[in-house]
């Protein structure tokens, strides 16, 4: 054997093959050194088959090591490393034919292997390196989240058990860069991706040239570049992953058992920088070497899938370069053959799936034959029901399944296929992620639901609609929300399983939220944070497991699962709610009516379009006319841009004729049915570009002989979602009945942010209603975040008057300026408030929300809806610090000015008709036409 290491002559090993069988033969039974015999034997086998691939060289080496560890005795000193060793064969048969029995072997022996050597041998390190190796090879089968934790945990610590400057050092470090690598593939946190270029760039710095593992550790630096590059965009890692690639190709001889691979990973990054710059050499030389890399690769081989559908994709992109038809049937020839030799249930096979059905799409788009759009439903809808694979790629093919069936064939199918989507978003959106990265998924999937509604409102399932608009809207809330559910009922009959989840809910939530605050020992600081997402992605994980077991037990089928719509009906129990959809199929309102009929109204002459341009629009006149919108707490400022023309006028007037004026004659029996003596009342629920639009302000103004808005007709609120008015429908407020708590947070002078000196004149007008006992106010120094959170809880309603910021990156961490820093919706949502009934926030932008999140409603209003307020008083965009209190003094006036007055009279005190008066005062003040003064007051929630 070690004249074969050192040669590299093939006719060595078989000889040694021939004499060791011999020497077996000739050993009797219970001989002391037959086990050893049988383990060296087995490694011969081992080295034959990397070499040549042969199967039965591997079937032969799983054989005899398992003889050799049977032969073995527990204590002996040689019994850790011969489990080791036949695990290492049973991985190799797993890579070369897929069978989870054997990984599943594998990982079983390399335990046994570790756990039967003590700490400090110096085998260790090793043993524990290969079980993480076994349990990575196992995440990227199954793709439970579990093995690939397991995978970093035990590299680590072969990593830290392998002293610097020892031989194995470089590949373990390369070997913990791959599992960094794969979770970044899985979760997407930035942070693995760079630890695995770091730990991958140590490995090769630490191997010296001409050493023979050179090519691979460059190659996994190389790939690394390439992911990064795949997140950022940054053209220097894409250049870089080129650089090191075509390294470690060159480094390697031909025959090597990993040249096809590296061709391979050299032809990916060829193709990647082609699709950024566009140059065709870079996709001419990833073909050829991708096709090198098939050649060279025996069929059978566990790679030959992956490296035909890497092939097959290159060939598209030349396709979509040139235009040849030849290069798309050979697209199509290469994916179908990558998927054939990929078993059912292979974490990887709903990629090659997606990649054929893309390939049918683009054959149908230049043939129009319709048997393609069958072939890429086919492939779509098994890609998308592969449940083993990454919930990205699952859900990228539902979509193209529903897009294709919406377009091609039968709206059942597409709602069939839509249904499978909404499956999906959670897991893609996962309780294991933080709330950062899910809010990162969001963007992709707004417009999918929008979509979706519309098709089920096409097919005329207008249930069905509501159901997954509400299904779709707020994703991340609804999740930290549910991790707060009362588990009342369950802890009745089941209380043990009642306070786990309890107690794990409250761990989930934690983790969820929690701002992890850097150390000055970075390598600490990068342990800790570890340490804290694995727990969160255990608990994520245990949190599910206990949901499922909850939704088995007679009665809980439900629990916690997406509302049907007949527990949605109730939020339009006290005045309809209007449930706008755009899309860009088509855009239509959904009336839910008093007594739970939903109406539906076509807006022909509305779109998706539209609503984007008047979105603009809006913006262009707030720039125009002053209005800072750079979020950053400022009240109005004069920062007119040159570029930015005031539309205000047109903007309203089209919501008026192309949205409102449509929908006014279908709830008018409803509206007045509800109207108590009084203007009757809407809650508006709109979508996509729309929920940044003021509906409540919709209107003709330019002609004063026919000037008409919606003010004439009905009172205005907003909600988020129908499940946020669902609390405190069965409560809705009337006015007080007799003296509320009210709570005042005033900061005229919050460091580091510009005066505030109507805040002052706010307070004034406030404690002009109040009576002293019933009044509690915090100002300057005493308004700290702490005090404030503490005082909260103590009141009924809280009227905050000070900065408000809109964090576009960080969305839980818009906040409210304070004098020791930001009250920020992170800790805000940890508040549990039972008697609250209204906030006010008189800050700038408390619902502006972010234009990339239009679904998640992710502002300050929405977070005091989620934090227990049934009724929010907030701001679209940065407010007159002269208008704040003039608002305040309208609203306060009528919320507790008024005690004698008879029941009927009492829905007037309610706060959104409060604001609907003092606004009318404001307009009136201001002139109707100044519509960035009297626009921006709002009203969230339950009137």
């Amino acid at each position: 054997m070690e004249l074969f290491q050192h040669s590299g002559d093939w006719t060595v090993i078989d000889n040694a093959v021939q004499v060791m069988e011999e020497v077996i033969k000739l050993t009797p039974d219970g001989h002391a050194d037959k086990a050893g015999r049988f383990n060296n034997l087995g490694a011969a086998f081992y080295h034959r088959f990397e070499r040549l691939g042969e199967l039965k060289d591997i079937e032969n080496a799983i054989d005899v090591k398992r003889q050799a560890v049977d032969l073995t005795p527990n204590g002996h000193a040689d019994k850790a490393g011969r489990l080791n060793n036949l695990g290492a064969a049973f991985q190799s048969r797993f890579e070369r034919l897929g069978e989870l029995k054997d990984i599943e072997n594998a990982i079983d022996v390399k335990r046994q292997a570790v756990d039967l050597t003590p700490d400090g041998h110096a085998d260790k390190a090793g043993q524990l390196n290969n079980l993480g190796v076994a349990f990575q090879s196992r995440f990227e089968r199954l793709g439970e989240l579990k093995d690939i934790e397991n995978a970093i945990d035990v590299k680590r610590q072969a990593v830290d058990l392998t002293p610097d400057g020892h031989a194995d050092k470089a590949g373990r470090l390369n070997n913990l860069g791959a599992a960094f690598q794969s979770r970044f593939e899985r979760l997407g946190e930035l942070k693995d991706i760079e630890n695995a270029i770091d730990v991958n760039r140590q490995a090769v710095d630490l191997t010296p040239d001409g050493h023979a593992d050179k090519a691979a550790l460059l190659n996994s630096l190389g790939n690394a570049f390439q992911s990064r590059f795949e997140r950022l965009g940054e053209l220097k890692d894409i250049e870089n992953a080129i650089d090191v690639k075509r390294q470690a190709v060159d480094l390697t001889l031909d025959g090597h058992a990993h040249k096809a691979r590296w061709l391979n990973n050299l032809g990916n990054a060829f193709t990647r920088r082609f699709e950024r710059l566009g140059e065709l050499k870079d996709i001419e030389n990833a073909i050829d070497v991708k096709r090198q890399a098939v050649d060279l690769t025996l069929d059978g081989h566990a790679d030959k899938a992956a490296l035909l559908n890497n092939l097959g994709t290159a060939f598209q992109s030349q396709f979509e370069r040139l235009g040849e038809l030849k290069d798309l049937e050979n697209t199509i020839d290469i994916q179908r053959q990558a998927v054939d030799l990929t078993p059912d249930g292979h974490a990887h096979k709903a990629v090659l799936l997606n990649n054929l059905g893309s390939a049918f799409s683009r054959r149908f788009e230049h043939l129009g034959e319709l048997k393609d759009i069958t072939e890429a439903t086919v492939a779509y809808k098994q890609a998308a029901e592969n449940t083993s694979s990454h919930p990205s790629t699952r859900y990228v093919a539902a979509c193209r399944w529903a897009n294709l069936c919406s377009k091609y064939q039968s709206p059942s199918s597409a709602l069939a296929a839509y249904t499978v989507v909404l499956e999906i978003i959670p897991q893609v959106v996962w309780f294991g992620q933080t709330v950062h990265r899910r809010y990162e998924e969001l963007p992709k999937i707004g417009q999918t639901i929008n979509a979706a509604a519309a098709m089920a409102i096409s097919a005329g399932d207008l249930p069905r609609a509501v159901e997954w608009l509400e299904e779709g809207r707020s994703i991340v809330w609804k999740q930290l929300l549910q991790l707060r559910t009362p588990l009342d009922e369950l802890h009745q009959q089941y209380p043990d399983l009642a306070d786990e989840l309890l107690r794990v809910s409250q761990a989930l939530d934690n983790a969820g939220t929690s701002n992890f605050q850097p150390r000055i020992d970075l390598e600490i600081n990068q342990q800790s944070a570890e340490k804290e997402a694995q727990n969160h992605r255990k608990f994520a994980a245990r949190y599910e497991a206990l949901l499922q077991q909850v939704r088995e037990l007679d009665g809980f089928d439900s629990f916690l699962r997406p509302r049907k719509f007949s527990e949605l009906a109730p939020a339009a129990r006290n005045g309809p709610v209007v449930v706008v959809n755009v899309a860009k199929f088509r855009c239509d309102a959904l009336i839910l009516g008093t007594s739970g009929e939903i109406i539906p109204v076509p807006l022909p002459i509305f779109s998706y379009e539209q609503a984007e341009t008047l979105r603009l629009k809006l913006l262009s006149s707030l720039q125009a006319c002053g209005v800072r919108v750079s979020r950053n707490g400022d009240r109005a400022t004069r920062l007119a841009g040159k570029d930015n023309q005031d539309h205000f006028g047109s903007v309203l007037a089209d919501l008026w004729s192309h949205v409102v004026q449509p929908i006014l004659p279908e709830i008018e029996q409803a509206l007045y049915e509800n109207a108590h003596h009084s203007l009757p009342h809407i809650t508006w629920c709109a979508t996509g570009a729309l929920a940044f639009l003021p509906l409540h302000a919709a209107g003709i103004y330019s002609d004063p002989r026919k000037n008409v808005n919606i003010s004439d007709f009905a009172v205005s609120s907003y909600t988020t979602t129908l499940t946020a008015m669902l609390g405190s429908i069965s409560k809705p407020k009337q006015g007080p009945t007799e003296t509320p708590s009210v709570f005042i947070v005033s900061q005229p002078d919050a460091p580091g942010l510009p005066s505030l000196p109507g805040t002052m004149k706010e307070v004034e007008v406030i404690q002009y209603y109040t009576s002293p006992d019933h009044t509690c106010h915090l100002t300057r120094e005493l308004a700290t975040v702490g005090a404030v959170l503490d005082e909260m809880s103590k009141h009924e309603i809280i009227h905050l008057a000070c900065h408000g910021i809109q964090d576009i990156k960080n969305p839980l961490s818009s906040a409210f300026a304070l004098y020791d820093g930001r009250l920020e919706l992170n800790a805000l949502m940890r508040l549990s408030l039972k008697n609250a009934e209204l906030a006010v926030l008189s800050a700038c932008q408390t619902a502006t929300g972010d234009e990339n999140l239009p679904e998640e409603a992710v502002h300050l209003a929405a977070g005091m809806l989620a934090v227990g307020y049934p009724s929010i008083i907030a701001t679209m965009w940065s407010i007159g610090d002269k208008n704040a209190p003039l608002i305040a003094d309208k609203v306060y006036a009528n919320l507790l000015g008024h005690r004698d007055i008879s029941e009927s009279q009492k829905v007037k005190l309610a706060p959104a008709y409060a604001l609907h008066e003092a606004v009318k005062h404001l307009r009136e003040e201001v002139s109707q036409t100044n519509f960035v003064k009297w626009v921006p007051f709002i009203h969230f929630g339950v009137y």
